[in-house]
């Protein structure tokens, strides 16, 4: 049973790898596969994006104005509940407005909650985030 939980561990690293360089090249999609169909965002200054469709709605604008510089998601911690995970740490990005324009920056905190799948992967079940910066 440790075998396997130091996987699901590792697996959930990957996820996180997978998060910061599929928005860092602009992936919308292969973003949004990282999520379970239905997932809920709580993002600052929003109400919550509930399933992939809301997500996508909430998130396509950055995809679509934005070229990021830089993306960084940085778990600090991971731990495994039976089929569901908790884990939190830092973000920081750096984008550049497509347009032109100031680069914006951000840096926070996260505590999300994954869900083991079927075929063994773990999705994102539940992402809160918020920023260490003062609001602008």
């Amino acid at each position: 049973m440790e075998r396997e939980m130091v996987s699901d561990v590792a697996q959930i690293y990957d996820v996180w790898k997978a998060y910061g360089s599929a928005v860092y090249e602009g992936d919308l999609n292969r973003w949004l596969a990282l999520w379970i169909d239905d997932s809920k965002r709580l993002a600052p200054n929003a109400p919550a994006s509930v399933g992939l469709e809301q997500i996508r709605i909430a998130v396509e604008p950055l995809f679509e104005l934005f070229d990021f510089e830089a993306f960084g998601v940085n778990p600090d911690e991971v731990q495994i509940l039976g089929d569901q995970a908790y884990s939190h740490g830092t973000y920081g990005f750096s984008m550049m407005p497509k347009a032109g324009g100031d680069v914006i920056e951000d840096r926070g905190k996260f505590l999300t909650i994954l869900e083991k799948q079927v075929d063994g992967s773990w999705k994102i079940a539940v992402d809160c985030f918020n920023s260490d910066l003062p609001k602008p």
